[in-house]
Parts: structure tokens; C-alpha cells; sequence
């Protein structure tokens, strides 16, 4: 079951609450203050930090809505320091785990090309010379996305890939229904 302990209601989402945990906000507070040198000005950092709130809260979804895909129920998700949790209960079928699981790091995926597109347009209509900020920004989104998706992968609970990793070494033992 879901806890928001120390985090705020933000919206609600297709039956979806989404919350922000405190320590987000002292994260974002740090973070935008921290790369000043990066933009001409403070708006893109907070550009950029909306970004990754995106990026964190589209992944967390990818899981709610594949957990719904299988007949599963979803709850809430809240985002906190480290990332974002999206409280899910898929049905205790191998398959239906694994993809509510995937689904995440799918999202991730998918936005990989999304992101490469918009770098290569930006570099092709010479935007690191005209609209440095702005190609700065996609960059770094780019790098963040992927970022993410890396650290998320790795095979240790209770990361993505570590519950992938647990679903699979279960799926021989579960029954398929």
C-alpha cells in the first residue's frame, strides 16, 4: 500500500494521485542553484529540472498503465529524492509482473530516439552557436533520460532491474495462467 508521508498532492491523473515528496523540492531547490554555469539564466535550470519531473514521472506511469494493461490495480505515485515509486499490484502472474515491471525503463527506451532527433536538429540548424541554452538543454535532457535508464537497469533491488531480474528467475517456478 502506498505511503505519502512527507510528501504533497500535486494532481490526479486518469484515477492516478501523483505526489512530491518534500526532499524533492530541497533536491530541486539544490540542484538549479548548483548549475548556474550550465544556462545564461536560472529559468533554464528549472527548465531543465521540470524535465527530469517529466522524464521520472512519464516512467512511473509507463508502470501504472501496463499494470492496468494486465488487470492489475494501481494506486498512487510519488516522487521522492532518489526517483519516483508508482505503487502498483499486478496480478501474481509471471508475465503480468514482468511487463507492469518493463514497462518503466520501456518509457525510457522509447524517449531515447525522441531525444536523439531533437539533438541532431538542433546541432543540423546550428543552434550550439545561434540558441546555445536551448541546445544546451536538449542535450542534457538527452543525457538525462539515458542516465536514468543506465542507473534504473542495474540488477539491484529495488531498482528496475532488479525486479526484472527477480521476475524472471521466478517465471520458471510461477504459473502461467
Amino acid at each position: 500500500m502506498p505511503t505519502n508521508k512527507g510528501a504533497f498532492k500535486i494532481f490526479t491523473l486518469a484515477g492516478i494521485g501523483v505526489y512530491v515528496h518534500w526532499m524533492w523540492f530541497l533536491a530541486a531547490a539544490y540542484s538549479i542553484q548548483y548549475r548556474t554555469h550550465v544556462y545564461s539564466s536560472l529559468l533554464w535550470n528549472v527548465l531543465e529540472y521540470f524535465s527530469l519531473f517529466a522524464i521520472v514521472l512519464t516512467h512511473e506511469f509507463g508502470h501504472q498503465l501496463a499494470c492496468r494493461q494486465v488487470g492489475g490495480q494501481t494506486h498512487d505515485i510519488v516522487l521522492w529524492l532518489l526517483g519516483g515509486v508508482a505503487y502498483v499490484s499486478p496480478p501474481q502472474r509471471p508475465g503480468a509482473q514482468l511487463w507492469s515491471i518493463a514497462a518503466g525503463p520501456l518509457v525510457n527506451v522509447i524517449l531515447i530516439p525522441v531525444f536523439s532527433v531533437l539533438v541532431s536538429a538542433s546541432s543540423y540548424l546550428g543552434w550550439y552557436n545561434t540558441h546555445p541554452d536551448a541546445y544546451e538543454l536538449i542535450h542534457n535532457i538527452w543525457k538525462i533520460n539515458i542516465g536514468l535508464l543506465i542507473f534504473n537497469m542495474m540488477p539491484v533491488y529495488p531498482l528496475d532491474g532488479g525486479q526484472i531480474l527477480r521476475s524472471l528467475l521466478w517465471f520458471p517456478f510461477g504459473t502461467c495462467k
